[in-house]
């Protein structure tokens, strides 16, 4: 019989711990956020139909970024000619009616249902924040041919 070194046990210990450290540590990691990739983002959008409208009368959006005193970015979304209507998602379209898409640097964030939205913190650097208009049934609206949208660039401080 070949003699069994004393490592061996150790080994055995160790794997064992490294699994448990694995299982314990995992939940911190779950609500991380997931980059999309272009191929997700483009499947996103063709899962929404398009909704396009007349130039003439057609919704208008602007959004203004301001840092907030304590914490993250405070979003606000001025629309002309459009009129969120929570109450009425997932119905038939009423024109210039729905709820509107807040992405960050390409990834959707959010729903919003209202004009107020806060961001956290963001890591360092430029960010372009970007809000479009859904209609009641999720299509974007288009006028000719281009997603109705606001877009403006923000820059997170270090030491922000």
């Amino acid at each position: 019989m070949s003699k069994i070194s004393l490592r061996f046990p150790y080994l055995i210990y160790l794997s064992i711990a490294s699994i448990l450290i694995g299982v314990l540590i995992a939940p911190l990691f779950r609500d991380l956020p997931v980059q999309q990739t272009a191929v997700d983002i483009m499947a996103h959008d063709m899962q929404h139909g398009m909704l396009e409208v007349p130039a003439v009368g057609a919704p208008q959006i602007a959004i203004a970024v301001t840092k907030d005193p304590l914490s993250g970015w405070n979003v606000s979304v001025t629309t002309d000619n459009f009129r969120f209507t929570p109450e009425m998602v997932n119905s038939e379209n009423v024109e210039n009616t729905g709820h509107a898409h807040l992405y960050i640097d390409g990834i959707k964030i959010v729903r919003l249902y209202g004009p107020n939205f806060h961001i956290p913190d963001l890591p360092a650097g430029d960010h372009e924040i970007s809000v479009n208009l859904s209609s009641n049934d999720h299509s974007y609206y288009i006028v000719n041919g281009q997603r109705i949208e606001a877009r403006i660039i923000i820059t997170q401080n270090d030491d922000d």
